[in-house]
């Protein structure tokens, strides 16, 4: 018998059996590899067997769900589909048509986080793909490890299955923890099994052999329709972005409400079209391994190389961004491995760097914070050895991951990220809907769906964030009383960490504690490993903004035996200004994960071991730049209101002089002004970037790693007008004070300030101050990027593109590039 189109509701009845309709007691479904459930039957407690008339379509989020796992080797069609049992009460709206019509996702009412239980997930340490991974038959002895990754849409069990033990009234009536999230993932087959996950499986690469990796769009159905994005109520087309419907007169890459309101190119039909109507059409996506140094511009994962998938419905998008054919050109010269082609690019990495904690996550231009929100987000390690041989250097705890079970483990690798869910269990990021219409595009000059920062609140106004930890909400981890090397991401949108140890936990009154604290100490950062341990470090913490790491020791042989240990965060719950620490932490963010210490013989932490490890290490091979900079460079921060205080976007600008003395200004540089920053090749240049903004941001540079040179104190900062001038305070070695991150990356290098510097590739500039760093540019041409790490503003137009010499090229994107001079002046 068919059921008819319409909504019906699934509970499992007091024996466990599962009722459809209050009569079937076993539903069976056949679940596609585009995410869609395809065929299902049920047979009645009287024997009648109901389906659903297949193929057909989910026309809302009360779907039944299925994990990848269970995807692997079944048929259905011949594509990756499995009949299984529904075991999830549900709500399904069926509607009889093609099961290849994509669906779209609408926010439903935000979750309360305070439903949500604690440290009921264990901690999921990602595994490795590893350099033995056997990932690729074209060459049996490749010069390179060689990967196929692709993205694809997959549920996963992100939420507890529990709820809180104090959970509010609320949580009871109709939530359903079992629910699995829907995400965007990386991952790749093998053996028939599907590694699909959030977070991804580690790439784990030796120093010197390369790595190439061809990274695949599969955001599509079983029929190769293309899936629309999981946030398309998100996605404003308002602002520079991808754009494949190539809405306005320039096509791709550009935002259709540029020059608004009568500006040359403003394109009044195109802005109404794009402020007013959602983004439906299929994913792009391009992949930047965050760190990887000397990599070059074809690989970098550069934001307007972006890629559709191979769908066959992509009439009226174009299937790839400006710059993809240029670098398929170039890369194919070069590249034996899989060449380009639809949905697809291959990226090579040199990883000839200090060994280190690099990530790879999406990249595209103006929709990067929803495809990092999605799930789109890994870890990837160079190491100096094959690190199942032994451990790195003596006194470093061992055996990394993949050398066991996760017992066994002492190397764990750590990605922090707040998300919010609705109570689907669906990932619920917001959107400016409560904007006064007078202030928004097309009428006005704010985006009209952006949001500055990423931030969720329960209608009344409590903070409705939670913080992940690899893909788990607050999870727990069982310890030996030993110490443990922590290898930690700030993978956050918007927030920074401060990050610290205690026996005490949290509560909703007192959500940042000051007793049971544990002291811990840091060893390394993005750059690799610092010259000597720095700490113990206590109640102060370690700060992180969005997209840093730390290499942290946490000894647990002198916490007694059943004790628990939590990882605690004392960072704002608002965006970091240097100084509101604690500032709208809630219980929620507060609470990171926890380590419960397990009993057995303790082994302490050998310091004076390690750290006689570091010194050696350092010295041979020290990473300390030229003391003498051979171009010098001033950017500024800078962010535009609305009259009616509302953001319209933050900028990387230049500096101006003004008509008044010492007075200076800063001048806003959108995307797709031409490129002005034309560096040397193989120079050492020192920018120095002036923070005119409210916001510490976090300026990562692509490509290259730097060291921070000096901050230096501004006065007299206006941010409306702009300007500012330097005062004679000059910061050499000691940081503004409240910078956690400045004190801890200085102290390693504290008995040779000069000659010792650590090296990063992100970090935090704090308003007020002009931070400068000093770097050595490639010796090859290539075009390469730099911006806030804050996703939101990088999406919306802090975020500029730098170049080596290239000779004279026509960018469509950037007019007259090849005619503008640098910006730099030589030093004297």
């Amino acid at each position: 018998m068919v059921a008819a189109a319409g909504r019906y509701l699934l509970k499992t009845n007091a024996s466990g059996a599962v009722s459809f309709n209050r009569a079937p007691q076993l539903i069976r479904y056949c679940w596609g590899k585009g995410g869609q459930l395809c065929s299902w039957t049920a047979t009645g407690a009287d024997g009648t067997e109901y389906d659903s008339g297949s193929p057909y379509t989910i026309v809302n989020d009360y779907d039944v769900p299925i994990s990848p796992r269970e995807l692997a080797n079944c048929t259905c069609r011949g594509i990756d589909v499995c009949p299984r049992e529904a075991v999830y009460p549900r709500i399904i709206t069926f509607k009889p048509a093609s099961c290849s019509t994509p669906p779209i996702y609408v926010n439903a009412a935000v979750l309360n986080p305070a439903c949500v239980a604690k440290y009921q997930s264990t901690l999921l340490l990602p595994p490795m793909y590893g350099a033995d991974w056997p990932h690729s038959s074209k060459d049996p002895n490749p010069a390179a490890d060689q990967y196929n990754i692709s993205v694809r849409e997959i549920f996963q069990s992100v939420l507890p299955t529990v709820l809180a033990a104090d959970a509010p009234a609320e949580c009871r009536d109709g939530y359903d923890p079992f629910r699995p999230t829907r995400l965007f993932a990386y991952g790749t087959e093998i053996h028939g099994q599907s590694t699909h996950n959030w977070p991804a499986f580690t790439i784990e690469a030796t120093r010197g052999r390369k790595v190439q990796v061809q990274w695949r769009n599969e955001l599509f159905d079983l029929n190769r329709r293309y899936r629309p994005h999981l946030l398309a109520n998100q996605l404003d087309q308002t602002i520079h972005w991808a754009n494949p419907n190539e809405l306005g007169a320039m096509g791709t890459d550009h935002a259709p409400c540029e020059g608004w309101p009568d500006g040359p190119m403003y394109n009044a039909t195109a802005c109404t079209t794009a402020a007013t109507t959602n983004y439906t059409g299929p994913v792009p996506i391009v992949t930047h391994v965050h760190g990887m140094e000397g990599v070059q511009d074809n690989s970098d994962g550069y934001t307007e190389a972006w890629y559709l998938p191979n769908a066959t419905n992509l009439a009226g998008y174009k299937p790839y961004g400006t710059w993809y054919d240029k670098f398929r050109t170039e890369a194919q010269a070069s590249n034996s491995f899989s060449p380009y082609g639809p949905g697809l690019a291959t990226y090579t990495y040199p990883t000839s760097q200090r060994p280190s904690q690099l990530w790879y996550h999406d990249h595209v231009l103006g929709a990067t914070r929803l495809n990092v929100y999605t799930g789109l987000a890994g870890f990837f390690m160079i190491r100096s050895k094959f690190p199942r041989n032994g451990p790195e250097l003596p006194g470093l705890p061992f055996p990394p991951p993949g050398s066991g079970p996760d017992s066994a483990v002492r190397e764990l690798l750590l990605a922090i990220q707040d998300r919010a869910f609705d109570v689907n269990n669906q990932l619920y990021y917001p959107k400016q809907d409560a904007l006064d219409p007078a202030f928004a595009l097309p009428d006005g000059p704010v985006p009209p769906v952006w949001v500055p920062e990423f931030a969720a609140s329960l209608p009344d106004g409590t903070d409705a964030t939670m913080m992940m930890v690899n893909g788990r909400v607050s999870p727990r981890h069982s310890v030996a009383p030993e110490p443990y090397r922590l290898r930690v991401l700030n993978g956050c949108n918007a927030k920074a960490l401060i990050l610290y140890f205690s026996t005490t936990q949290p509560t909703a009154a007192t959500p940042v504690v000051t007793t049971g604290i544990l002291p811990f100490y840091a060893i390394g950062n993005e750059g690799g490993l610092f010259p000597s341990v720095v700490g113990p470090i206590t109640d102060t913490g370690v700060l992180m903004g969005p997209a840093e790491r730390y290499d942290l020791i946490i000894d647990f042989s002198g916490v007694p035996a059943d004790t628990s240990v939590y990882m605690l965060n004392k960072g704002p719950g608002v965006v970091y200004d240097g100084a509101n620490v604690g500032d709208g932490t809630t219980v929620h963010i507060a609470q990171v994960m926890r380590f419960d210490v397990g009993s057995g013989t303790p082994k302490p932490f050998d310091l004076a071991t390690l750290n006689a490890s570091l010194v050696s290490e350092w010295n041979k091979a020290p990473t300390t730049l030229p003391t003498t900079a051979t171009v010098e460079r001033q950017f500024t921060l800078l962010e535009d209101m609305a009259a009616s205080g509302n953001p319209i976007a933050q900028f990387i600008g230049t500096v101006q002089p003004t008509t008044t003395n010492d007075v200076l200004q800063g001048e806003k540089r959108f995307w797709m002004d031409p490129i002005d920053t034309i560096t040397g090749l193989n120079a050492t240049e020192e920018w120095t970037i002036i923070n005119l903004t409210p916001d510490a941001h976090p300026i990562h540079i692509h490509e290259v790693m730097f060291e921070i040179v000096r901050y230096t104190r501004l006065d007299n900062v206006d941010a409306d007008t702009k300007t500012f001038s330097f005062t004679t305070d000059i910061y050499e070695e000691t940081p503004p004070p409240g910078l956690l991150e400045g004190e801890i990356i200085r102290a390693p290098c504290a008995a040779d300030p000069a000659g010792c510097r650590v090296r990063k590739d992100t970090t935090l500039m704090p308003p007020g101050y002009a931070t400068t760093v000093r770097m050595r540019t490639a010796n090859r041409a290539g075009l390469f990027v730099w911006h806030c790490h804050l996703l939101e503003h990088e999406d919306n137009e802090m975020m500029r593109p730098t170049t080596h010499p290239l000779g004279p090229m026509p960018d469509p994107k950037h007019p007259g590039m090849q005619m503008c001079a640098p910006l730099g002046m030589p030093m004297p």
